[in-house]
């Protein structure tokens, strides 16, 4: 990633925000929380997907005037 002059270079980390435990899957959300069990990785990434739309569609609502 490139960075600003005058900045320091900075290491990214990725890290899979999905794990599976006894054949459940979960996800990891930014907040640390485990969300699951889900009974397949499809099932938990489209969890995921709506997970991450209903936390921004508050966030917007929240900056929205009135």
């Amino acid at each position: 990633m490139a960075v600003r002059s005058g900045e320091k270079i900075k290491t990214w980390f990725r890290s899979d925000r999905f794990l599976c435990v006894n054949e459940k899957w979960f996800f990891i959300t930014r907040e640390l929380t485990q969300e699951g069990p889900f009974d397949s990785r499809g099932e938990a990434e489209l969890e995921l997907n709506l997970y991450i739309r209903h936390v921004n569609d508050g966030w917007y609502m929240q900056a929205q005037p009135g």
